[in-house]
């Protein structure tokens, strides 16, 4: 599956031309053979089930001085679950009432050229209100990590739920300043009767070029075996075949001058 700035355009598009639910940012889920399975995100309209995916690409946007993650074409944050697209098929995909949850499963990363490490200070809140409750979860540098509980009555395809995620730029305050780099989020989604998730991860780059943000995405993607077709991209990111090609020619590049240093001395 390919996920360049034509795709991202021409699927926003399409979107646009579709008669909107306003439901907001939501992951597709279904349960197969008894585990759930995370899918695409979807905007406002629900649609068949859609792929497996793993691995979001989203954008980081400042509102109101938060960075928050954002979905495009949304406002706010998100995305929440959507555990009705998948009672499509009862019989299938047999979600239920009951009590659900969206758990950290590590914590905050960011890439340093090579693989996804410690990201220091800073951290990732998820955040909803539940009975007019708010309530947070924060990632932390160790475990045990923290989740979010919600009951979820599902009953036909809108049965959906918001969820919000803003970075902590210092650790605390939602606020504070936030460093430019490609970030990795963990989670899960559990629900009782179902098996978990398996884990599925957020990118989310924040002030780097579309190239960097797909390297990082890529080279994960490799390590964790994740193919391009469980890879849903949010936000523009170059192919893996035009990465290469970049590669190639930096190296090129680089022994161009190293040739020229040769020569002059």
């Amino acid at each position: 599956m390919r996920w360049n700035m034509f795709a991202l355009a021409a699927a926003l598009v399409a979107a646009a031309a579709l008669p909107l639910h306003a439901h907001g940012p939501q992951i597709q889920l279904t349960a197969e053979a008894g585990k759930i399975v995370t899918r695409q995100v979807l905007i406002d309209n629900y649609v068949p089930v859609s792929p497996a995916t793993s691995l979001y690409v989203l954008p980081v946007v400042n509102v109101s001085g938060q960075w928050l993650v954002q979905p495009p074409g949304t406002a706010g944050s998100g995305p929440g679950i959507a555990a009705g697209v998948g009672f499509v098929d009862a019989a299938s995909h047999p979600f239920k009432t009951g009590n659900y949850a969206t758990s950290i499963t590590a914590g905050l990363k960011k890439w340093n050229g090579a693989s996804f490490v410690d990201a220091g200070a800073a951290q990732l809140q998820l955040y909803k209100t539940v009975s007019g409750n708010p309530l947070t979860a924060t990632t932390t540098d160790v475990g045990p990590f923290a989740s979010l509980g919600y009951s979820l009555s599902v009953a036909d395809e809108e049965a959906h739920t918001g969820m919000g995620y803003r970075f902590l730029g210092d650790g605390v305050s939602a606020t504070s300043t936030l460093d430019n780099g490609v970030y990795l989020l963990s989670l899960k989604v559990s629900a009782a009767g179902l098996t978990d998730s398996d884990p599925f991860y957020f990118v989310l780059p924040k002030g780097v070029t579309p190239t960097e943000a797909g390297a990082a995405t890529y080279a994960f993607a490799q390590q964790q075996g994740i193919g391009a077709g469980a890879i849903q991209a949010m936000t523009a990111v170059p192919e893996p075949a035009s990465l290469a090609l970049a590669g190639c020619a930096l190296i090129g590049l680089g022994v161009a001058s190293r040739r020229r240093v040769t020569s002059e001395a």
